[in-house]
C-alpha cells in the first residue's frame, strides 16, 4: 500500500496546485451556478435547491461540509466566496478516489500490482482529469461514483452477497442523484442481478427499494418537487438530442457522434502518447481470453460510450467516466508491447513515461500563468479611459471582471435569430455608439462563423459570420489592439515550445485559458454591413 499511497499523495499535490486559477472570480459558469444554488441551501432550514439540471447530492455535500467547518472553526466555507475553494478541494478528493479505485479494479481483474499502479499513474497524469479536478462540477463526483459502482459490481460477480447488493444500491443512488445520466446503467445492473442471484425477485426488490430510499435521502426534492424535477430533466434530455436548443450548444451542430469524442480524447484529453497505447490495448484486450470480471468491466464502459457517445451535445467532460477504462487499456497495451529483453524493457518504459509526463507538464503550465481574463481586465483598466463604451457579447462573461462600474456596457446579441437586416440594424446602432469591442472567448465566433448555410442548418448566421470575418480581417472601423492567450507551454531559457489548442473543444479552453480579443474603434464614420 506504500506505493499507491505515494502516488495518491503526488496526484493530490498536482491537482491542488493552481486551485485558485481564476483568483476567486468564479469564471467557470457551471461551477458558478452550483455555488449559487448551494449558497441558498442551509441545513436544515432550507434544502430545496429549486434546480435539477444536476443532482442535489454534490450540492448537499458541499454545503454540509461547509457548515460543519464554519461551526467548529468560525470560517466562511458555507458561503459563496469561500465555498469555491472547498468545492474544488472536494472535487480533487473525488478524483483521488477514482485513482485508488482504478488500482483496486486492476488488481481484482489482472491480479498484478505493477499493472495496477501504472494504470493509476496514467489516469493521474492525464491532463483532462487534472483539469477537471480544478473545477467544482458534478462530473468529477459522477466519475467517482460510476467507477465505485463498477468495482462493487465486479465484487458482486466474484462473490454474490447481500452486502455488495446493498452497497451497489447506495452507490448507484449516489451516482443518480449526482447526475441523471447514471440512470443508463439500470438495465446492466438488473441483468447482473438476474444472472448471479439465486433469489432473483427478492434481490431485485431489495436493490430497487434500497435505491429509492437512498435516492430520497440524497435528493428529497426530486420526489417532493417532482414537477420541477421532471421539467428540468426533460429540458436536459432535449438538449442532448438537439444542439439547437441552447446558444452555447450550437458549437456541436457540425460535429460527428463518437468521432468527435475520440478525436478530442486523443489530442487533448489523454494526449497522443497515452492514447496510442489505448488503441493498442483495445485491440489486444478484445483479442485476449476473457473471464467474467473482464467481460463485465468492458461491458460497462462500452455500454456507456455507445449511449453517451451518440449524443448531439458533446462536452468533453461527458466522457470523463471513460478515463479509468482508458488508463487500464493503455497500461495493458504498454505491458503487452514491452520488449522481451529486460534492459530494453526498462529504457522503453522510462522513455514512454517521460513523454507522457512531458506532455502533461506543458498543459499544467496553464495554471502557472495569470488567467487571460484577469490579464485582459487589467489591460482594459490601464489602457481604456473611464466612461468608455464597451460592446460585449451576450452568453459570455463581461470584461473587465473588476472596476466594471467605470465603463458603459452595451450587449451584442449575436445568437439571436433570424440573422436578418432587422437584427443587424440594431447591432449596427450598438457598434456606432461603442468605442471598443471585447471578445471574452471564442464561445460565439467559432460556432457562428461555421453556420453560414441556411439551406443546411436549422439556425444559420450568414451575416454574423460575415461580421466576424470582417472584424478579424480589420475591414471594419475596429482594429485589434490587444490579444491575450495562454497556451500549454514549456520555456527553457530563450527556447519556448507552445501547443496551440485553439482547435480543441470550447469547454477545454474557455474556462481556464480562453483567448481574449479587444478591438478599438479607429474611425468615427458610420459602420456599414453588407
Amino acid at each position: 500500500m506504500l506505493k499507491i499511497s505515494i502516488l495518491l499523495l503526488v496526484s493530490f499535490i498536482i491537482r491542488i496546485l493552481g486551485i485558485n486559477w481564476d483568483a476567486g472570480n468564479h469564471l467557470h459558469p457551471d461551477e458558478r451556478m452550483l455555488m449559487m444554488v448551494a449558497d441558498k441551501i442551509h441545513f436544515f432550514d432550507n434544502l430545496n435547491p429549486e434546480f435539477f439540471n444536476y443532482g442535489s447530492l454534490p450540492i448537499y455535500i458541499l454545503k454540509g461540509i461547509g457548515q460543519i467547518i464554519d461551526f467548529f472553526f468560525k470560517t466562511n466555507f458555507a458561503h459563496y466566496g469561500q465555498m469555491l475553494y472547498l468545492g474544488r478541494f472536494l472535487s480533487t478528493l473525488a478524483d483521488i478516489g477514482v485513482i485508488f479505485l482504478i488500482y483496486k479494479i486492476t488488481i481484482l481483474i489482472f491480479k498484478n500490482e505493477k499493472q495496477a499502479l501504472f494504470s493509476s499513474f496514467l489516469y493521474s497524469i492525464a491532463f483532462f482529469t487534472i483539469q477537471n479536478s480544478h473545477f467544482f462540477i458534478v462530473d468529477t463526483f459522477l466519475n467517482f461514483f460510476i467507477t465505485f459502482l463498477i468495482y462493487i459490481c465486479l465484487l458482486y460477480v466474484k462473490k454474490p452477497s447481500n452486502k455488495y447488493l446493498f452497497i451497489s444500491s447506495l452507490i448507484f443512488a449516489a451516482a443518480f442523484t449526482t447526475k441523471f445520466t447514471a440512470i443508463i446503467f439500470t438495465p446492466l445492473i438488473i441483468l447482473l442481478i438476474i444472472y448471479k442471484s439465486k433469489k432473483k425477485l427478492f434481490h431485485l426488490f431489495l436493490f430497487t427499494f434500497s435505491f429509492l430510499v437512498f435516492s430520497f435521502l440524497f435528493m428529497p426534492y426530486m420526489f417532493i418537487d417532482n414537477s420541477k424535477f421532471i421539467n428540468d430533466i426533460s429540458l436536459q434530455l432535449k438538449l442532448n438530442n438537439n444542439p439547437y436548443i441552447f446558444p452555447y450548444t450550437l458549437q456541436y451542430v457540425t460535429t460527428t457522434p463518437y468521432i468527435y469524442y475520440i478525436k478530442h480524447i486523443f489530442l487533448w484529453g489523454l494526449g497522443p502518447f497515452i492514447s496510442f497505447f489505448v488503441i493498442i490495448g483495445s485491440y489486444l484486450m478484445f483479442k485476449s481470453k476473457k473471464n467474467a470480471l473482464l467481460i463485465l468491466f468492458i461491458s460497462f464502459y462500452l455500454y456507456y460510450f455507445i449511449l453517451i457517445g451518440g449524443s448531439a451535445v458533446k462536452f468533453m467532460r461527458y466522457m470523463l467516466p471513460m478515463y479509468p477504462f482508458f488508463a487500464i487499456l493503455a497500461t495493458y497495451g504498454l505491458q503487452q508491447t514491452l520488449p522481451k529483453k529486460t534492459n530494453l524493457r526498462g529504457w522503453f518504459l522510462v522513455i514512454i513515461t517521460a513523454l507522457i509526463v512531458f506532455w502533461t507538464y506543458l498543459f499544467l503550465n496553464v495554471f502557472t500563468k495569470e488567467h487571460t481574463r484577469i490579464t485582459a481586465s487589467k489591460w482594459i483598466i490601464n489602457n481604456i479611459p473611464n466612461g468608455s463604451s464597451l460592446a460585449v457579447e451576450h452568453w459570455d462573461d463581461r470584461l473587465p471582471i473588476f472596476n466594471a462600474e467605470n465603463y458603459k456596457f452595451v450587449e451584442l446579441q449575436l445568437y439571436n435569430q433570424p440573422d436578418n437586416e432587422e437584427k443587424w440594424i440594431k447591432i449596427k446602432d450598438i457598434l456606432e455608439s461603442s468605442g471598443y469591442i471585447v471578445l471574452a472567448s471564442n464561445r460565439l465566433y467559432i460556432p457562428l462563423s461555421k453556420l453560414k448555410d441556411c439551406n443546411k442548418y436549422l439556425s444559420c448566421y450568414p451575416k454574423t459570420a460575415k461580421y466576424y470575418d470582417d472584424l478579424f480581417n480589420e475591414k471594419l472601423e475596429f482594429k485589434k489592439v490587444a490579444e491575450f492567450t495562454s497556451y500549454p507551454f514549456i520555456k527553457l531559457g530563450n527556447f519556448k515550445l507552445e501547443i496551440n489548442d485553439d482547435s480543441a473543444d470550447e469547454s477545454f479552453t474557455v474556462y481556464d485559458h480562453p483567448k481574449v480579443y479587444i478591438f478599438k474603434k479607429v474611425k468615427p464614420e458610420n459602420i456599414f454591413f453588407e
